[in-house]
């Protein structure tokens, strides 16, 4: 089991970053938005959340401590998972999804792919008591990304490991308002907050 593990970033995808510890290449999956604030080849230190199945066993990265408790908040509801709890934390910041949850906002909180009202609704009904001992208020990073991809593409990618279809794909991305973003975290950043407020 680990607490937390500090290394250099080997390389990172979209939902997951190889990370060098001493010489051992460990993968471990992200969200979006940590994604956003990561440097390739920079020591980084992840704090470890370890999703044990029956037939699987992966490692979980977070920023910050906040961040894995809210994880683990969210897969204690029932029909939560992995990936639709990453999809929720790549979708919302942790300070979003409380107040979210402590207004009972499932309206917003329902748009998150895959997730549905039903569902939404059971996160509001089970977590609405315990997040209110939680102070997710932080200092945010803002770290430079250096991007190797074009950025259409890559903002495609991202949206679809979202879930989203090549549908909606299409409705959500202005192709004329691609070209003005300098890299590809300031277009997810944008694509996102339009998402929240849609």
């Amino acid at each position: 089991m680990f607490e937390y593990l500090k290394g250099i970033i080997s390389y990172k995808k979209l939902d997951y970053i190889a990370l060098d510890v001493g010489g051992i290449g460990y993968k471990i999956f992200i969200s979006l938005r940590t994604y956003e604030k990561l440097n390739t080849n920079s020591e980084t230190k992840f704090f470890i959340f370890n999703y044990i199945k029956e037939d699987e066993y992966k490692l979980i990265g977070f920023l910050e401590e906040r961040e894995r408790n809210l994880f683990e908040m969210l897969l204690s509801v029932k029909g939560i998972g992995m990936s639709l709890a990453l999809s929720i934390m790549s979708s919302f910041d942790c300070e979003t999804i409380r107040t979210l949850i402590l207004e009972g906002d499932y309206v917003t909180l329902k748009n998150v792919p895959k997730l549905g009202e039903k569902k939404a609704q059971q996160i509001i009904l089970d977590l609405k008591s315990k997040i209110k001992k939680i102070d997710f208020v932080s200092i945010e990073q803002s770290l430079n990304i250096n991007v190797n991809y074009e950025i259409e593409d890559e903002l495609i990618m991202a949206l679809e490991g979202l879930g989203y279809n090549k549908k909606d794909i299409d409705k959500i991305i202005d192709k004329n308002k691609i070209k003005s973003y300098k890299n590809i975290q300031e277009a997810i950043k944008d694509t996102l907050k339009n998402l929240q407020i849609k």
